[in-house]
C-alpha cells in the first residue's frame, strides 16, 4: 500500500480573474506562493519519496517549496499538464460566450468530443490524465509520493477513479487530494483538504 498526494497549484493572476489558463505558462502570485509555502509544511511528514509536476511554472513554483521541505528533486512531465483551451485560453468564461457561442454550446451539448478551437476535448484530456497517472504508478511501484498538478486534469483524473461521468469536484488553488494505491487500485482517500491554508 503506497499513498499519492495530489496537489493543485498555487493562485496566479489569472486564477484570481477567473481566466481560462489551459497551458499558458502563467506564474505563480504573491497568494500562491504563500500557498506553495503551506502546503509544503503541510506535507512535511507525508514521508513523500518522489515529487512529480506538470512542465508548467505554476506548478514547478508549487512543487519546488514542497521538495526544499522534503528534500525532493522536482521530475516533471508535460503529461500532468493542464488542459489544452487553445484560443479560449486568456479569457473569462463570459468572453468565450460571446466570441464563441457556438464552439461553445457545442461544447455544453457535448463535451467529451468536442473541444475549444485548436484545444483537445474532454474525452482527449481523460486519455491524458490516465496516462499520466499510469505512468507514476510504473515509475514509483508501491512508493508514497506528491503530484503537483491543475484543476481541470485533477477533476478528469478524479472521475476515472471514481466512476464520475461528469466530475464536478472543488478543487482549490494549493488543495491537497490523498489516493490510496494498493496494487495499482486506487482509492480516494479525501479531495480537496485546504485545512493547512
Amino acid at each position: 500500500m503506497s499513498k499519492i498526494y495530489l496537489v493543485r497549484h498555487g493562485e496566479t493572476k489569472w486564477n484570481q480573474q477567473r481566466r481560462y489558463q489551459g497551458q499558458r505558462d502563467i506564474p505563480l502570485n504573491s497568494v500562491g506562493m504563500g500557498q506553495a509555502e503551506r502546503v509544503s509544511e503541510r506535507l512535511a511528514d507525508s514521508e513523500a519519496r518522489f515529487l512529480v509536476s506538470s512542465d508548467l511554472s505554476r506548478a514547478i513554483a508549487t512543487a519546488s517549496c514542497v521538495g526544499e521541505q522534503l528534500g525532493l528533486s522536482v521530475i516533471t512531465s508535460e503529461l500532468w499538464r493542464e488542459r489544452n483551451f487553445g484560443k479560449w485560453e486568456g479569457l473569462t468564461r463570459a468572453e468565450i460566450e460571446d466570441k464563441y457561442p457556438n464552439e461553445w454550446r457545442q461544447y455544453r451539448e457535448d463535451p467529451h468530443g468536442t473541444g475549444p478551437p485548436d484545444g483537445e476535448t474532454l474525452g482527449q484530456l481523460h486519455e491524458r490524465a490516465v496516462l499520466a497517472m499510469e505512468w507514476v504508478l510504473r515509475e514509483y511501484p508501491d512508493e508514497t509520493g506528491i503530484v503537483v498538478t491543475h484543476g481541470g486534469l485533477l477533476r478528469t483524473l478524479l472521475g476515472w477513479i471514481t466512476g464520475e461521468k461528469r466530475p464536478d469536484f472543488h478543487l482549490d488553488n494549493g488543495g491537497i487530494t490523498l489516493l490510496d494505491n494498493s496494487e495499482g487500485h486506487l482509492r480516494v482517500v479525501f479531495i480537496n483538504d485546504t485545512s493547512h491554508l
